[in-house]
């Protein structure tokens, strides 16, 4: 066997190997896009359910204002308006935790806001029959209470006689 025989087995060896090689770089890569695409999509789908767009209307059944912790916020500059609205959350049999002006100091141009965490999205049901049209927001919060935030356009809550029944 000749040293030319030798070393052109053992480059075609390499070639192989290194081809080899190339093709589990590229199988890798491929398998780590699609993970991150897909997880893209999870993201999104996570995302969008707490952007506040939440069409889940179904009644909950479940919970009754009595076992409800609401904790009621202004975001307007009339004097008072968390007070009346939590007075008449109270009324209604709601337990009513805290009573200030929007700690977040976030801008308001509807009715208001529900603030609520996914232990709470029953809780959150229940108070938005009573609230009326108010934008849904679920955030992180792992405590089961929701935030009113009354925002400018507010008026007055749902009347009681069409408060909707489960």
């Amino acid at each position: 066997m000749s040293d030319g025989e030798y070393y052109g087995a053992g480059s075609g060896a390499r070639a192989r190997r290194q081809r080899a090689i190339i093709t589990v770089v590229v199988v890798l890569l491929l398998l780590f896009f699609s993970f991150w695409y897909a997880m893209s999509y999870i993201r999104a789908a996570e995302s969008g359910s707490a952007s506040g767009t939440t069409t889940d209307n179904r009644p909950a059944c479940t919970t009754s204002p009595q076992q409800v912790e609401v904790n009621v916020y202004n975001a307007t500059d009339r004097d008072g308006l968390a007070a009346r609205v939590a007075t008449q959350l109270k009324a209604r049999g709601f337990t009513v935790k805290t009573i200030a002006n929007d700690p977040k100091k976030r801008t308001i141009t509807g009715r208001g806001e529900l603030r609520y965490g996914s232990n709470s999205m029953a809780d959150a049901q229940l108070v938005l029959r009573h609230t009326g049209d108010f934008q849904r927001i679920k955030d992180t919060r792992q405590r089961r209470t929701v935030d009113v935030v009354v925002g400018p356009q507010f008026r007055q809550l749902v009347d009681e006689s069409r408060v909707a029944a489960c």
